[in-house]
């Protein structure tokens, strides 16, 4: 396995920006995507096999019981149970680098397999009421409106992204309460000086 190549994972809660600045990191640096599996349904404005592999829960379960998953989460969401997972066979980490948007719990299970070294987390951090207002305004400005599902993934961000989680893994961290110019500064400080990650 390579000593310097990377998976960076950018973790945060819901509407903390990390999606949005996900895809400007993939146009802008040399990294790959890691493209989870999920069965949720797909969105407006989604592409199966570039956000995510949509898949079935039967086929969810079958890849977990054949032990192919690095990681797997569930949520018990409005409309049924979710699922979202990372299949082994999507990292060669010999040859590339990679960013994943993620959790703590899809980090820690990445250490499992994965040497400290080669793992990177980054961290997007908000101002609660300021991320509370960016759900809504895109819920809003959303086609399929759905403030109870909003709702219950702001709700559950409070148990699944708590302080001393920070403390614990220490992440690089983002502060995301700016512009985005501040945001691609902060960003490029860490891409290119600290982890020598070249520019496109």
């Amino acid at each position: 396995m390579s000593n310097h190549n990377k998976i960076l994972f950018f973790i945060g809660p819901s509407s903390s920006g990390k999606d949005t600045f996900f895809a400007k990191t993939l146009s802008m640096y040399d990294v790959l995507p890691i493209i989870p599996l999920t069965t949720r349904p797909i969105r407006p404005g989604e592409m199966h096999g570039k956000e995510y592999y949509f898949i079935t829960q039967e086929e969810m379960n079958l890849l977990d019981a054949k032990n192919e998953l690095i990681e797997r989460r569930d949520y018990n969401a409005i409309q049924g149970m979710w699922s979202y997972a990372t299949e082994k066979s999507a990292i060669d980490l010999d040859n590339f680098n990679y960013l994943t948007p993620n959790t703590w719990d899809g980090y820690q299970k990445f250490l499992n397999i994965y040497p400290r070294e080669c793992l990177v987390p980054i961290y997007f951090q908000l101002d609660k009421g300021v991320r509370l207002q960016r759900a809504l305004d895109r819920e809003r400005n959303s086609k399929t409106s759905d403030y109870a599902e909003m709702c219950r993934r702001f709700l559950a961000d409070e148990q699944d992204f708590p302080e001393d989680k920070i403390e614990f893994y220490k992440p690089y961290i983002i502060d995301n309460n700016g512009s985005i110019e501040e945001t691609l500064e902060q960003l490029e400080n860490i891409m290119v000086r600290k982890l020598n990650i070249s520019p496109k």
